[in-house]
């Protein structure tokens, strides 16, 4: 009987402490934060709950509030809506561009006292408009805009290196170290309008309101002070063994261009001391498939002279964000970090740069047949 009594008890015990009713959450998908005359105005991307497969509402609704505090103004929302916002699935934090100069920290540490609030979430800065129109515009008819700006940022990362992706956690890390400044995700918006947040805009076959990811920013001391453009950006990631995949469009004569896409990457650091100098090499090798090709012939006399023009290009990208660091008051490469890392008394000596490019181009790329090698083949006949 006592067995029995306990094994109750225990039960009664172990229910969900923090359970909470979902038809009493409005969930929220995206933040984003906009300062204007002296007043903060906080707007969440809530999921649409209601919408259904025959319905035409809209995927998502928005509700904004302005306060004195961020905290004031996501108190203010309540007052809009009769359900408890629920912040356990915020994928995005959209900072606008005054915001994110004021200070991106203020901003980190309040949602870093959110328990609920996941350390993945991706933070960004929006260029050209207001983070709360961000926030409106209606992008796919199957992906939610949060998921897919996520999404696009990503792709991009992989398939061109001219961006990447900034997480809560990861900002929060590299502003606490030492000799090093982070960067943050920037996106903007194409040709915005009121019929953004209509369904108009998603129906089209070519919507004329479209989210753009927008390359990196680069800040010191927690805040936003530069931009960096899409070389200094591949330029940067190559830097910080970054790049996941890219092409490379390299000239094969007078008028016509090669694709090279660099399906690995691997960039290596060593560094050294001569005199009062740190020495910092970056090893860099890659390998590339020749994946579109509009020259007459190629052989491999042909494919070196490809590769040279890679490294030179791939250099060019780098030396684009070495410069960029020069004449901006930023640490966004980390390149003292790497001093520091291995000499705990390095104190802001000099240091140079030397970059050390190695590259390894497959003739028929990913082709399995390449016509131009079979024209080749037939004129040897």
């Amino acid at each position: 009987m006592k067995k029995i009594i306990i094994i109750i008890f225990i039960l009664l015990l172990t229910g969900c402490y923090n359970y909470r009713e979902l038809n009493n959450l409005d969930i929220i998908s995206s933040i984003g934060i906009d300062y204007k005359k002296n007043m903060y105005e906080v707007s969440v991307q809530v999921l649409n709950g209601k919408q259904s497969k025959d319905s035409e509402d809209s995927q998502i609704i928005v509700y904004s509030a302005k306060g004195k505090t961020i905290n004031d103004a996501l108190r203010n929302i309540y007052s809009k809506t009769s359900k408890e916002l629920y912040r356990g699935h915020v994928s995005n934090l959209i900072l606008s561009d005054k915001v994110a100069k004021n200070s991106i920290v203020n901003v980190l540490d309040l949602f870093e006292r959110y328990t609920d609030i996941r350390d993945e979430m991706n933070i960004m800065v929006v260029k050209n408009v207001d983070a709360k129109k961000v926030l409106t515009v209606l992008t796919t008819e199957k992906i939610v805009p949060s998921e897919y700006i996520k999404l696009a940022i990503n792709n991009k990362h992989l398939k061109t290196g001219a961006t990447s992706s900034t997480r809560l956690d990861e900002f929060s890390s590299n502003y606490l170290k030492k000799y090093i400044d982070p960067v943050i995700t920037v996106i903007s918006v194409d040709n915005y309008n009121k019929k953004a947040k209509n369904q108009s805009n998603i129906t089209s076959s070519n919507p004329k309101t479209k989210i753009i990811i927008n390359n990196i920013a680069i800040t010191k001391k927690g805040k936003l002070v530069d931009y960096l453009n899409k070389k200094e950006t591949i330029g940067y990631n190559f830097i910080t063994n970054n790049i996941k995949n890219i092409m490379i469009p390299i000239k094969c004569d007078k008028n016509n261009y090669s694709s090279i896409s660099i399906i690995k990457s691997n960039t290596k650091k060593n560094i050294t001391k001569n005199n009062n100098t740190f020495l910092i090499t970056l090893n860099i090798n890659l390998k590339g498939n020749i994946t579109e090709y509009n020259c007459n012939n190629i052989n491999e006399k042909v494919i070196k002279k490809l590769e040279n023009k890679t490294k030179i290009k791939v250099n060019n990208y780098i030396n684009n964000a070495l410069f960029k660091q020069e004449i901006v008051d930023s640490e966004f490469l980390g390149l003292k970090r790497m001093i520091y890392l291995i000499n705990n008394n390095y104190n802001n000596e000099n240091y140079k740069v030397i970059i050390k490019t190695k590259v390894n181009i497959n003739r028929k790329g990913e082709i399995k047949t390449s016509l131009k090698d079979k024209n080749n083949e037939s004129k040897n006949k």
